[in-house]
């Protein structure tokens, strides 16, 4: 080593890069050692935040939607009749009429209520599922997760409780079937799916800050 140092240019050169060799080795060596904690540990070590949206706020989104639409439709049935006058909100563009519907949109299996009760029990364990066991949920999907989780109880629970699903939003500007705020609430969330599947995230420019540092390692080592 002495040897070396003395035929060495510039000895102060060489002792530096002695030094960084040897710190980014113990570096590499602690972020090495840090992959083996528990499974949360290094989900977090290695992804930051795994889910953008906390349980908090997903399931507070959900009982916002749940609540709204079963208030809204008790709401409904105490001030209109099945099958009777609607109520104008904005002419006849778009009012309220109290329907009851057993089966889907369009009239689509109009007895199909214990079809439709499977299919929204599925998509209910589906997307709780989904959201406690994807490793990593961004802010947009674990919003539209939450709103189509809303909506789905919202539904369910008419079912369930009157055999039928309470409809009153009748926009008549296009040919569109009664819906409720669960619908509604079901479709932002389909939109903001397709919304963060379609279009596509801006490439980074900029390193990580693990690949920094190895791209500096292998540099610093060549020396």
């Amino acid at each position: 080593m002495l040897l070396t140092l003395t035929n060495h240019r510039n000895p102060a050169l060489f002792l530096s890069r002695r030094y960084n060799k040897g710190t980014i080795y113990i570096m590499n060596e602690i972020r090495a050692s840090e992959k083996t904690t528990p499974r949360d540990q290094v989900q977090s070590t290695r992804t930051g935040a795994v889910r953008a949206l906390r349980p908090l706020y997903f399931y507070m989104i959900v009982a916002i939607v749940f609540v709204s639409d079963q208030l809204s439709k008790q709401w409904v049935q105490a001030k209109l009749i099945n099958g009777g006058p609607s109520q104008q909100v904005f002419g006849q563009s778009m009012l309220i009429t109290l329907t009851h519907n057993t089966g889907g949109a369009w009239g689509l299996l109009p007895r199909g209520n214990m079809l439709f009760i499977t299919f929204a029990a599925l998509a209910v364990v589906a997307l709780m599922y989904a959201y406690h066991r994807m490793e990593r949920v961004e802010l947009l999907v674990g919003a539209a997760f939450a709103l189509a989780l809303g909506g789905a109880l919202g539904n369910l629970t008419d079912r369930l409780r009157l055999g039928y699903v309470v409809d009153f939003f009748d926009v008549r500007l296009i040919h569109w079937p009664i819906f409720n705020i669960a619908d509604s609430a079901i479709t932002l969330g389909i939109t903001l799916l397709m919304i963060h599947f379609i279009i596509p995230e801006k490439s980074h420019c900029h390193l990580e800050p693990d690949t920094a540092l190895n791209s500096a390692s292998a540099s610093q080592l060549e020396d």
